[in-house]
């Protein structure tokens, strides 16, 4: 469990950089940039796969469509509205809504049928889920204000549910990402890690193209207007924050509860802020401190509850 909870904070530290590439690459669409990720992403799993092939042969055409709309529409689409919403309402609110996903996930899975390792008793899951939503509350209501006053309420909405969408979708993902896994315990993370971004390569690709073919046509740029700034942020997008910090993730989904495992990513939102204080080069307020500090003793708490539960398994 300690492996499994340090290889989710390692991941969510990489997958916290995710919210700071759109504001690097303000002259790119949000389909472009998602699609430039995950393509890098998909040609690093396809060598991989290479490595792999044995281990790989194992898995059965079900598996392999598994592959496809968990990486796809988990990631891929997932990522276009999380960097749009990131444009129209801001980091924090993008960050607030993707948070609310731990108290999601406990509530689909933390019961009996829910295809997960150990099922706690409700009452020892409240305190620490409202102790979470009180920190991303807290933490965030500087963040708050300021994007209010800068945004416009149509442009904010559009990006509110933008954000709303993605994490719909991650609320989904991490759910069947995880029972996959642990149904299958034979395959290893890193090996389910490749067949995810190998499936979802050429699609990837052909979004891509798809999405700038009139750019091309009207004769810009094949990397858009800032082709170095593009290809060096894609790269680490692409290897880091996408097949780097998915292997983690699925390292941590082999090894956690599936509750607690959706209760990992407010660590993404930790990370995400503090990047975010990073680049307006500001530092952070008491608000943020208190929100982070509960945050933590929530999932700390979270940890043991699981902790116990799983000693007699």
């Amino acid at each position: 469990m300690f492996l499994g909870v340090l290889f989710g904070v390692l991941g969510c530290a990489l997958w916290g950089l995710i919210y700071i590439v759109p504001l690097w690459l303000p002259d790119y669409s949000p389909a472009t940039i998602a699609m430039g990720r995950f393509a890098v992403y998909g040609a690093c799993s396809l060598v991989l796969c290479w490595h792999f092939r044995r281990e790989l042969s194992a898995l059965k055409a079900s598996d392999w469509l598994k592959a496809f709309c968990l990486g796809f529409f988990g990631n891929a689409v997932y990522y276009i509205f999380l960097t749009q919403g990131i444009r129209w309402a801001g980091v924090p609110t993008s960050g607030m809504l993707m948070a609310l996903i731990p108290l999601n996930v406990a509530l689909l899975t933390n019961r009996p049928g829910a295809r997960t390792s150990v099922v706690v008793p409700w009452r020892r899951l409240w305190l620490p889920l409202l102790m979470i939503l009180l920190g991303l509350w807290i933490g965030n209501i500087d963040e708050f204000s300021e994007i209010s006053s800068q945004t416009s309420s149509k442009e904010y909405w559009l990006g509110f549910f933008c954000s709303f969408t993605a994490m719909a979708l991650w609320t989904w993902f991490p759910i069947r990402n995880s029972q996959w896994l642990i149904s299958h315990p034979k395959v290893s993370p890193v090996v389910w890690t490749c067949a995810q971004g190998g499936t979802i390569f050429p699609a990837a690709v052909l979004c891509f193209s798809a999405v700038n073919l009139d750019s091309w046509m009207n004769g810009a740029s094949f990397f858009g207007p800032n082709p170095a700034v593009f290809i060096c942020v894609m790269l680490i997008a692409g290897l880091a924050c996408g097949w780097g910090g998915m292997a983690l993730w699925n390292m941590m989904s082999a090894r956690l509860p599936v509750a607690l495992s959706g209760q990992m990513i407010v660590f993404e939102t930790i990370f995400s802020v503090i990047y975010a204080l990073i680049y307006k080069q500001q530092a952070p307020g008491w608000t943020l401190v208190v929100g982070i500090c509960l945050l933590l003793s929530g999932v700390s708490i979270s940890l043991k509850v699981f902790q116990d539960a799983s000693r007699p398994h």
